[in-house]
């Protein structure tokens, strides 16, 4: 798991070096695999604004672009990126700039045309892998304000090797809990609001589970009037330094509430569910759908779909399908958050072929209880940055509720087994942070109780 450190200060305040931070979490079982920058000082590179494109006459998918970038002269440049427009604002690297990667810009002929520097990607900046087109800049910046500025400075990531019994820790909040710890800081956890100003959500949508084994519970929002677009430029940078290819702000929104929470979402088009009704059931023989990467699969009867009243809609806890997608005309929501047995998302993966953020973490177990929560916090970022409005209420269907784990432990034996001299009361200090309760302490013995998250307490070895 990539965690970028600057949004991992958002929730513990520490001090100490990357290298330091890395070992820390080594040591608390997160293994720190990798340590890499993104970006750099962008030295030399500035705001550019493209005053005019012409055709190159000589060649039919370049063109010559007259670039201001804040001195005296403006520069020509040739440029084949198919998004440049006169009036645009791209990060632009004058001749002499040394770019991330090591190449340093020089005079140079383009099919027999001098070009005197050059408007970049993202790629070329390294700021990631899209060589799509140019990085498209804010068109309110000032032509020669230093990309940096713009941008902010490098992000450090640390890549984590999260073993299987810790699926809390594949989110930004999860790896936090350990650090307050680490660090003795707090936890900070988000803080927002949501105002319900649309309808009834039980005028809008139904849902019926049919195999409470493999779908112990499952929620549904409606959000409306939302429109799509790019998400903000923040958003975008935190969802690329942790691996993940920004789509649209309601997608990506779904995506960052994962990264942060660890709980999978995903998003319909509400106006393609047919018959306003989800069924969670099992496939159907012969039944086939086609999945957001515009494959069609051939689905067996143990495999768990989201279904509307007429067909798939999803592969439950692997990935959307390609009808009820996302588009940019969409403007009615229905929001999914759920949690799936672990084995049935591993088989359904496994048969497919399909390895995705989402199955990853269903494969590994996801915390019932904290759905809706992860569900509220996505939907309040959508009415903030697509502007949608929420309905009033949420769908939940949640037929067996998880009882809390309670375990039995004596104080000195968890002393023994650890194999240092822990006191008593560091033991209570470092529970408390983790979110463990304490109850029946009468100085030798007490009981543990299990947060709902921590999948991996059982017995008291655990502890």
């Amino acid at each position: 798991m990539k965690v970028p450190v600057s949004w991992l200060k958002e929730y513990v305040d520490f001090k100490d070096t990357i290298e330091g931070l890395a070992d820390k979490l080594t040591f608390a079982g997160l293994e720190g695999e990798a340590i890499e920058t993104i970006g750099s000082d962008f030295s030399g590179v500035v705001v550019g604004e493209v005053l005019a494109v012409d055709p190159h006459p000589d060649a039919d998918k370049l063109r010559l672009c007259k670039v201001d970038y804040g001195a005296e002269e403006t520069m020509q440049v040739v440029c084949g990126a198919p998004n440049v427009e006169a009036g645009g604002k791209y990060p632009f690297a004058p001749v002499g700039t040394t770019l991330p990667g090591g190449f340093t810009l020089k005079k140079a002929k383009i099919r027999g045309v001098e070009s005197m520097g050059m408007l970049c990607a993202k790629d070329e900046l390294g700021l990631g892998e899209d060589h799509s087109g140019l990085l498209v800049l804010s068109p309110d910046l000032e032509p020669g304000t230093p990309f940096v500025k713009v941008w902010g400075e490098p992000e450090t990531v640390i890549e984590l090797e999260i073993t299987p019994n810790r699926p809390d820790c594949l989110s930004m909040i999860g790896v936090a809990r350990e650090m307050a710890v680490l660090y003795g800081s707090e936890l900070k956890l988000p803080q927002f609001d949501v105002s319900e100003t649309a309808d009834d959500v039980n005028a809008e949508i139904s849902v019926r589970i049919d195999d409470e084994e493999k779908c112990p519970r499952y929620t549904a929002r409606v959000l409306k009037d939302a429109k799509i677009g790019p998400s903000p430029e923040w958003l975008q940078k935190r969802l690329e330094a942790a691996g993940n290819r920004p789509i649209s702000n309601v997608v990506d929104i779904t995506n960052y509430v994962m990264l942060e929470t660890g709980h999978p979402l995903h998003a319909f088009d509400k106006t393609l569910v047919a018959g306003n009704q989800i069924v969670v059931r099992d496939a159907k023989p012969g039944e086939k759908m086609h999945t957001l990467d515009d494959v069609e699969r051939e689905l067996t009867t143990d495999m768990l779909v989201i279904a509307d009243a007429e067909k798939p809609s999803a592969i439950a806890g692997v990935m959307g399908g390609g009808e009820s997608e996302i588009k940019d005309d969409t403007s009615t929501i229905l929001l999914e958050a759920a949690a799936f047995e672990t084995s049935s998302i591993r088989h359904t993966a496994k048969s497919l072929g399909l390895i995705t953020d989402s199955s990853y973490r269903f494969q590994r177990g996801v915390n019932a209880d904290s759905v809706e929560w992860a569900s509220r916090r996505a939907a309040a970022l959508m009415c903030e940055l697509a502007g949608a409005r929420l309905c009033k209420g949420i769908v939940d269907a949640y037929p067996k509720p998880k009882s809390q784990i309670r375990i039995p432990f004596a104080w000195q034996r968890i002393v023994s087994t650890i194999g240092a001299d822990v006191s008593i009361d560091e033991m209570k200090r470092i529970f408390r942070k983790l979110e463990i309760a304490i109850e029946d302490d009468n100085g030798d013995t007490a009981t543990a109780v299990a947060p709902s998250f921590r999948l991996d307490l059982e017995r008291e070895v655990d502890l």
